[in-house]
């Protein structure tokens, strides 16, 4: 019987597990495989939540030693993708004030991407700016479970354990977001072909 071979995201997840039992083991070399393979998510991620980038910075390196630290008391986990993304979370609400992590967004923090940066034709950028005046339009809590399903890839269930609701809640806000971000696309996209 034929057996389709193993998705990216499955050999990913395989490849995560195997460094997370060798670390767990004690081979620094795989905490450091770990740390290089997320470190820059995890920096996207821990920026969503508080616009500090040394603070997100210091609380990443922060999360992985005390990784190793705590390597023997360690057990296994069925996401190490999802178990870095709580740590980091959790570390970043012992270190910065509550009202830094759910402060909205503003036009004017925006800092654009290298990718937009090269962004050169007018049309492109024309529908950056609209992208970024509906996001303006949406609350932290709703921009964090956009970031963590879309550009992070996690589950509803996962997404509502890591933000502490339920599943419902999760999909409630999702799904008032996406209808956010659909009537305002519209509408900027309605007077841009108007002007």
């Amino acid at each position: 019987m034929y057996s389709p071979p193993p998705s990216h995201h499955e050999q990913r997840h395989d490849d995560d597990v195997a460094l997370w039992q060798a670390f767990r083991a004690g081979q620094q070399a795989a905490l450091g495989a770990l740390f290089d393979r997320y470190a820059q998510q995890l920096f996207a991620y821990g920026h969503h939540l508080t616009r500090d980038a040394d603070v997100v910075k210091d609380a990443i390196q922060t999360v992985f030693v005390h990784l190793w630290a705590r390597r023997d008391h360690l057990g296994e986990v069925t996401s190490v993708k999802f178990y870095l993304y709580r740590s980091l979370k959790n570390e970043l609400l012992r270190v910065a004030p509550p009202t830094r992590l759910e402060r909205e967004w503003v036009l004017e923090d925006y800092e654009p991407s290298i990718e937009q940066s090269l962004v050169d034709t007018e049309e492109e950028h024309q529908r950056a700016m609209r992208l970024r005046l509906s996001l303006a339009q949406l609350s932290g809590r709703e921009k964090e479970i956009i970031n963590l399903k879309y550009f992070s890839n996690f589950k509803i269930r996962e997404i509502a354990t890591m933000l502490q609701l339920n599943e419902q809640t999760v999909a409630n806000l999702l799904s008032r977001a996406l209808k956010k971000l659909r009537q305002s696309l519209l509408v900027s996209v309605l007077l841009w072909l108007l002007a």
